[in-house]
């Protein structure tokens, strides 16, 4: 799928990780993702529960599934991807949605952080969701859910 100019696209933490892991399979083309959308007129962003997310995967230990990154190299990497995506906060009405959602879509356990992720992003106004784990995300919330693997990067 080709996204258009104008959209507001999120970006799931797993993106992050596959942009800073080259033995990652989708690591060029979540680098793409973060040369080639801006560029073409596609605003980037980032909820602050993905920059937590991947600040503790990054400087987790690789033998804990982990990068295995400083946390000076973790928080540079952030910096690094705020040039091209914007940090948006979670607010009250992200936190009221992810009560909501909890419930409809029966969430629980580990999946309520992508939950926020997904809540976050839809108060933002954000209509695309970007990441490479599909299914632990709800349809019918108002944001798509696309694979980075099926994004189209030309």
């Amino acid at each position: 799928m080709r996204i258009e100019p104008g959209e507001k696209v999120c970006l799931d933490t797993n993106v992050l990780l596959d942009t800073t892991d080259e033995g990652r399979m989708f690591h060029s083309k979540a680098q793409s993702v973060f040369a080639f959308l801006p560029a073409n007129g596609v605003e980037l962003f980032l909820p602050t529960q993905v920059v937590r997310e991947y600040l503790v995967v990054a400087t987790r230990p690789e033998k804990n599934n982990g990068l295995g990154l400083a946390i000076e190299d973790a928080v540079e990497n952030v910096r690094q991807f705020r040039k091209r995506a914007t940090v948006i906060p979670e607010s009250v009405l992200s936190s009221r949605n992810l009560l909501v959602w909890s419930v409809r879509f029966q969430t629980s356990g580990k999946k309520l952080h992508d939950l926020q992720i997904l809540a976050t992003a839809h108060e933002a106004g954000v209509k695309i969701l970007v990441t490479t784990n599909v299914d632990d995300f709800p349809e019918n919330t108002g944001v798509k859910i696309l694979s980075l693997a099926d994004l189209s990067l030309e």
